[in-house]
């Protein structure tokens, strides 16, 4: 009589959250490393030329880190086979999540807003391996992106007035977004050390602002009442990601301290749901697409478009999978919330 014990199912999903709360109780979450102008790139694939994006994207900069991979390419061992690339015998990959979208050829850098706990009669939902280059021989070297500081500045300038948003610097030592008056405040220039510390802000509150009704009506935002509600924290969270990828974007250096204040909320939030770091990711990756569509379309419904095209999404600028839907919501009484730092 055969008594051989069922395997068990892995679930990776479950498996990334705990290694992101592992490194967030460490204090060294993959987005929480400061890193120097240009010193950082997304993780990518190199036959496509595409990052990878939303939850993956935590996924293989986590990896990288913990491995010390300098690399940002990722690649599976087929497609490295067929660019007569070779995984060095022994070598272990990381896991990704594969969404394929119908009628169209695979992408499988972005998730779609369902899940894979979720009806999947829209999307076909796989797990692969991927292994970095450094781990693969005759790839040949990655060169990193170096660029002079007047094209940080110039290009973190841009995301800022082609947005729109109304920026006061008006404060001494805050800076938040306020949601009733749809406004950034932040302290004058010549408060911040340095350039990259002055856009890391603004574009984090910029991010905040991404999130309103008449954007992209980030439930997260819409519903955060005060400070230390789960709203708040998971809001936070999602300006942290889109600021970093932001950040990663354009090249601009990245100094997470002034965060730090909510790593015991974001590690509840995450014990909660193991879905959390993936919609965090897959709605902070739509907020930066938002900030970048409008530098390219002047106006919030053009960028809205844009960026609501899943053939936009899959063919050219690396925005999400699938339409989300904007519902409009009627106007009601409540606190002026700020969002902070």
């Amino acid at each position: 009589m055969n008594s051989r014990t069922p395997a068990v199912k892995r679930d990776l999903r479950q498996e990334v959250t705990d290694d992101i709360i592992a490194a967030l109780e460490k204090g060294v979450a993959p987005w929480q490393k400061p890193w120097n102008a240009g010193a950082f790139e997304m993780p990518l694939n190199p036959t496509s030329g595409k990052p990878y994006r939303g939850g993956n994207a935590i996924q293989l900069m986590l990896s990288g880190m913990r491995n010390g991979y300098e690399d940002p390419r990722w690649i599976t061992y087929r497609q490295a086979q067929e660019k007569g690339w070779q995984v060095r015998r022994g070598e272990k990959g990381t896991q990704i999540e594969f969404w394929q979208f119908p009628n169209n050829q695979p992408d499988g850098h972005e998730e779609p807003n369902n899940t894979p706990d979720s009806p999947r009669d829209r999307f076909i939902y796989r797990v692969y391996t991927v292994f970095n280059a450094s781990q693969i021989e005759g790839i040949p070297a990655h060169t990193p992106s170096v660029r002079q500081d007047w094209e940080i500045i110039h290009d973190a300038e841009a995301i800022l007035q082609n947005s729109g948003a109304r920026i006061s610097h008006d404060q001494a030592d805050r800076a938040f977004y306020n949601r009733l008056s749809d406004s950034i405040h932040l302290p004058p220039r010549a408060a911040f050390k340095s350039a990259g510390e002055y856009y890391g802000t603004a574009l984090h509150e910029l991010c905040h602002w991404s999130g309103a009704e008449n954007r992209l009506n980030r439930e997260t935002l819409n519903e955060s009442y005060r400070f230390g509600d789960l709203a708040y924290a998971r809001e936070e969270l999602r300006a942290e990601l889109a600021s970093v990828f932001l950040m990663a974007e354009r090249g601009i250096p990245h100094n997470p301290d002034s965060h730090a204040a909510y790593l015991a909320s974001w590690v509840a939030a995450m014990r909660d749901d193991k879905h959390e770091i993936f919609r965090a990711a897959r709605d902070a990756h739509r907020a930066a697409d938002l900030l970048i569509a409008l530098e390219f379309h002047k106006s919030i419904d053009q960028a809205l478009a844009h960026i609501n095209n899943p053939q936009t999404a899959i063919e050219q600028q690396p925005i999400s999978g699938r339409a989300q839907a904007l519902t409009s919501r009627p106007q009601r009484e409540e606190p002026a919330v700020e969002m902070e730092l």
